[in-house]
């Protein structure tokens, strides 16, 4: 079963401004593969920028059709981080 973290990042409006996505698999969770975008879709590098609150899989993809983002490029970021874990 995968396990996925999905972190609302707070825009300077107070609206999402993107996610930070994580794959937990394995034990060491620094090893963990993490990608962050923008509300549309866009990858950016991941930063250390304070989340405003975790969500839940189908809250974040809410947020993240809201910006533009398909579902299509949705599974391709979670393909991405799939493709990380040896």
């Amino acid at each position: 079963m995968e396990r996925w973290t999905f972190l609302v990042l707070a825009g300077p409006e107070g609206g999402a401004s993107g996610l930070r996505i994580t794959l937990r698999a394995g034990d060491d969770e620094a090893a963990w593969p993490q990608l962050q975008v923008t509300v549309d879709g866009t990858e950016v590098p991941v930063d250390d920028q304070p989340r405003d609150f975790e969500a839940p899989e189908w809250k974040a993809k809410e947020i993240m059709g809201k910006g533009g983002c398909t579902e299509v490029r949705w599974e391709a970021l979670k393909e991405k981080l799939r493709a990380k874990v040896s």
